[in-house]
């Protein structure tokens, strides 16, 4: 993913299930980016527990 929106349209359209803790705080994390109340550093550590929450393999290579 590139930006928030793009993380935030993943999580909103394409997550496994809608009530993990972690994934409501990638979705008000990658908000508040667009808001300017978030870092891109704090939502990019939100979404990685996401992942990790909802056991879905990744990868944090940004070599590409």
């Amino acid at each position: 993913m590139r930006s928030a929106k793009q993380a935030f349209d993943l999580l909103s359209a394409h997550w496994p299930f809608s009530d993990g803790k972690a994934y409501i705080a990638a979705l008000e994390a990658c908000e508040g980016v667009d808001d300017g109340h978030v870092s891109d550093e704090s939502a990019r550590a939100s979404i990685l527990l996401a992942l990790k929450e909802a056991e879905i393999p990744y990868s944090t290579d940004t070599e590409r």
